[in-house]
């Protein structure tokens, strides 16, 4: 059964928005972990923190990688009206979003480790 592109788009945009929605979550649970790893001198908890800031970054990289082959793959593969050109472009906005989690992930991460050698 193919679905019509209202709601494959609404699915592939609802797979982009939870991996934002990952993205935080385990970029929020890394800081935390820096933070009790500062105040506890763990380098093990610093190592994993910078490890779960990649996993992030990693899922985003991702998540947006497929999200923009979708969009590729319908602009590509079918004839649109000018009204579903229109829902493509604005879905298609919604991949910025990602890209500055991404910078923003990176930038504390790069801050992080520059307090950590301050330190």
């Amino acid at each position: 059964m193919v679905q019509n592109l209202f709601e494959q788009l609404s699915t592939q945009l609802n797979f982009l928005v939870l991996a934002q929605r990952q993205m935080i979550l385990v970029s929020a649970f890394a800081v935390s972990l820096i933070v009790f790893g500062t105040k506890r001198n763990g380098s093990p908890l610093m190592f994993l923190s910078f490890l779960l800031f990649s996993y992030s970054v990693a899922v985003g990289i991702k998540s947006s990688l497929d999200f923009r082959s979708y969009i590729q793959d319908v602009r590509n593969d079918s004839v649109l009206q000018e009204d579903e050109k229109r829902l493509v472009d604005r879905t298609e906005s919604w991949i910025y979003f990602t890209y500055l989690q991404i910078f923003l992930i990176i930038y504390i991460l790069i801050s992080f480790y520059r307090l950590r050698n301050l330190i």
